[in-house]
């Protein structure tokens, strides 16, 4: 992709654009998935231990090593062979996948509603996906949410630096993000929001040699 210099703006930083056959690639700070595991997963979705979480949009791990911290069966995987999980494509491969409990990624934004479409019928207690605010409008996602309401909307209140084919430990954003999770068989609840002082407190001194490090980054699709 060429860039292209622009004086910053929080509008235009906040777009964060995907060409349609991008791979959106963008790593989870290992922080959030801990902040939300913290704050959301076990005192609201009423996660276990023992549950089996699907990541379908693994990419190296970011948010899959993390999630292991605390639960015992991680299935990981991806379209593109980053070298963490298995390879194949979860929108094909999903309805032949066996049961899981959950299933909580940070899905490509083009796919997402794709993605919730598969992941609801094939988690058994329910799923969340970690999302740009703005991916909560337009008529797509109102139908999505019309068919399968969701059951909470958490909100960061820090950003959440999200850079494309790589973390960076001292990045920042003007985009903000929020899951939006789903649990079968219950009524919705209002949103909450994950307090501030997360990223200081769940960053831990190991993750920059774990995952700070360079990343491919393909603008295609496989066989493009």
């Amino acid at each position: 992709m060429t860039q292209r210099a622009f004086a910053f703006s929080p509008a235009v930083a906040a777009q964060r654009v995907e060409p349609a056959d991008s791979l959106d690639f963008f790593p989870t700070p290992p922080w959030a998935t801990r902040a939300f595991v913290r704050h959301v997963a076990l005192p609201v979705l009423g996660v276990l231990a023992n549950d089996i979480v699907l990541e379908p949009a693994c990419g190296e791990g970011h948010m899959a090593e993390p999630l292991r911290e605390t639960f015992a069966f991680i299935l990981a995987s991806d379209i593109f062979p980053y070298g963490y999980g298995e390879a194949f494509d979860f929108l094909d491969a999903g309805p032949n996948l066996g049961a899981c409990d959950w299933a909580f990624t940070n899905p490509p934004f083009n796919l997402a509603v794709d993605f919730a479409r598969v992941a609801l019928r094939l988690a058994r207690r329910g799923v969340a996906l970690l999302v740009r605010t703005q991916w909560l409008h337009t008529i797509e996602r109102y139908e999505l949410f019309q068919e399968f309401p969701p059951y909470l909307i958490a909100y960061y209140v820090e950003r959440v630096p999200m850079h494309r084919g790589r973390w960076e430990p001292d990045g920042d954003t003007a985009t903000d993000y929020c899951w939006v999770c789903w649990k079968h068989s219950s009524e919705p609840r209002a949103p909450l929001w994950i307090p501030p002082g997360q990223r200081k407190l769940h960053t831990h001194p190991r993750d920059a040699f774990r995952f700070a490090k360079p990343a491919p980054a393909p603008l295609l699709e496989l066989g493009a």
